[in-house]
């Protein structure tokens, strides 16, 4: 029996597809799992923010119990087809990064934020698509 028939040849040609095949099964999921990873070590090491009122974000350099916010966030539906075809940052810099200025969002926060409010962006690859109604910040 020549070399590349044997049992161990085998087994190591069948390891090497299953492998291959749970790394194409996993990158559709890689955004969220790194996403959940950053969260996990922000947490742990103690870096992760927490509001006490929800949808008012504070400043990160400053303390929580000294921030006044100037407005709160609101996420309104925004259906306009211009967002068609863009990404978060992209979307970030256009529409929405001056519209929350006052609440000191940072662009990181806001891909986010968009993600849990517009859950249908990670089956999209992160990419808002034409006719497509999303919620978007606004400041109140």
């Amino acid at each position: 029996m020549p070399w590349y028939g044997s049992t161990w040849v085998l087994i190591a040609y069948s390891t090497f597809l299953v492998v291959i095949c749970c790394i194409i099964g996993f990158i559709p999921y890689w955004g969220t799992f790194r996403g959940n990873v950053q969260k996990t070590f922000q947490i742990l090491s103690g870096q992760a923010r927490h509001t006490e009122t929800p949808g008012v974000l504070a400043s990160p350099t400053a303390p929580i119990a000294d921030t006044a916010p100037t407005c709160v966030i609101i996420w309104v539906e925004h259906q306009q087809d211009d967002l068609g075809k863009k990404s978060r940052a992209t979307v970030w810099e256009q529409k929405v990064s001056d519209e929350v200025k006052a609440t000191g969002m940072s662009p990181r926060e806001f891909y986010e934020l968009v993600v849990e409010h517009n859950p249908q962006l990670v089956r999209d690859d992160y990419e808002f698509k034409k006719g497509k109604t999303y919620l978007l910040p606004v400041c109140q």
